[in-house]
């Protein structure tokens, strides 16, 4: 790869796949370390980040600044789409200039590739990030919001029948949204493995984390098209409270906006964090 200067610093690139596991997970770490949101992985959590969100250690890449590991950008691909996984820049690096030029050149080689298009999520209150990857023509989808539900115990009956999460994924990619956030695609539901489960009601379904711990998180609910507008889903929320009581539920800042209604009546409260889902068109 061509090195560049700005400043005193010489940057480059290289493919993270020639990094062991463990390094790559540190330096994860090391870029998020003072975040907006705090992110912290061992080694287990990352692999397990690569393989249900397809992250290709090939097209990822290490900054080096003056040789030396600086940041990481972990590059999601599916088809002729690339996600942004993450990107970020060891403390002690930024505010240098160097996340711009990292970002170029993340753009330059998914041109590249021939990828078609790019797809990303960013905290919205992180104005910075949000206005780095507008100057690079990078547009708005949607709003991302999540939900929390504390202690639920639910009435009535659960009535649940689980099924495989790849066919929750494959219900998902038939009806639901076509531009889905990539965590919330039917693609990537398919590469979840239990203790996360999935779960039938008549016409509706659901995808949750290990419902085994004190906090769970809500990946899906769907509701097939012709029986919309019935309350399916709100009943599909009670029943999960029925079958796993006294949980705390998690809806991850990662949900349309426009699907969040369903949770309002249920009582979950809407957390201040929310995210924007953008995407560069490169073809």
């Amino acid at each position: 790869m061509d090195a560049c200067k700005i400043g005193d610093m010489k940057l480059d690139l290289n493919p993270a796949s020639n990094y062991p596991l463990p390094d790559l997970t540190d330096f994860l770490n090391l870029s998020f370390e003072n975040y907006v949101v705090p992110i912290q992985f061992n080694v287990s959590q990352f692999v397990t980040l690569l393989r249900k969100d397809s992250i290709d250690l090939d097209s990822s890449r290490v900054l080096l600044i003056d040789e030396e590991p600086s940041g990481i950008a972990l590059i999601a691909r599916r088809g002729w789409t690339s996600r942004l996984a993450a990107m970020g820049i060891f403390r002690q690096m930024r505010g240098k200039g160097a996340g711009s030029w990292f970002m170029e050149r993340l753009v330059q080689e998914a041109h590249q590739r021939n990828d078609h298009e790019i797809v990303l999520e960013v905290i919205e209150q992180n104005e910075s990030a949000v206005k780095l990857y507008q100057k690079l023509g990078f547009q708005i989808v949607r709003r991302l919001v999540g939900f929390i539900h504390r202690g639920g115990t639910g009435n009535g009956m659960s009535s649940l029948q689980e099924i495989d999460l790849r066919e929750a994924g494959l219900l998902i990619t038939r009806h639901g949204l076509p531009d889905l956030p990539w965590q919330l695609s039917g693609e990537t539901i398919m590469h979840m493995n239990p203790p996360a489960r999935a779960y039938c009601k008549g016409a509706t379904y659901a995808v949750i984390s290990n419902p085994e711990a004190e906090h769970v998180v809500i990946w899906s609910l769907l509701v097939e098209p012709d029986a919309r507008g019935n309350g399916l889903g709100l009943d599909m929320l009670q029943s999960l409270a029925v079958k796993h009581t006294g949980k705390t539920w998690h809806v991850p800042a990662i949900l349309p906006e426009e699907l969040g209604n369903v949770y309002e009546k249920a009582g979950f409260e809407k957390e201040k964090l929310s995210q924007w889902q953008m995407n560069l068109v490169l073809a």
